[in-house]
């Protein structure tokens, strides 16, 4: 995933989550945890919507999280994913997001 996030930006991520290389079956999801590396935590459900037409998670981002990203530096996504039977099984490659510095640092 090659997403470049600028300080600021207020919308949704898009995050396809694959597990051995197949997307996750949300029928068999009961929790996703998906956490930044900055301290930042999201949960689907609750937090995070899933989309059944594209098969994506939409992860939701404020300007004041985006603000507190590392200015021209990276931030790291860990997913981990609770099935219906119990398993929880997180995605073994983190994705990361280049993060663009933005000059004012004010919210509109």
């Amino acid at each position: 995933m090659a997403i470049r996030i600028k300080q600021g930006d207020e919308y949704s991520v898009p995050v396809l989550i694959r597990l051995n290389g197949e997307p996750v079956d949300i029928g068999e999801v009961d929790e996703a945890e998906f956490a930044f590396g900055t301290g930042l935590r999201k949960l689907y459900p609750g937090d995070v919507e899933y989309s059944q037409a594209d098969g994506c998670f939409y992860l939701p981002l404020t300007q004041a999280e985006t603000f507190a990203f590392p200015a021209n530096g990276t931030v790291t996504l860990d997913i981990r994913v609770k099935f219906a039977g119990g398993d929880v099984v997180g995605v073994q490659r983190m994705e990361s997001f280049a993060v663009a510095d933005a000059t004012s640092e004010v919210i509109l």
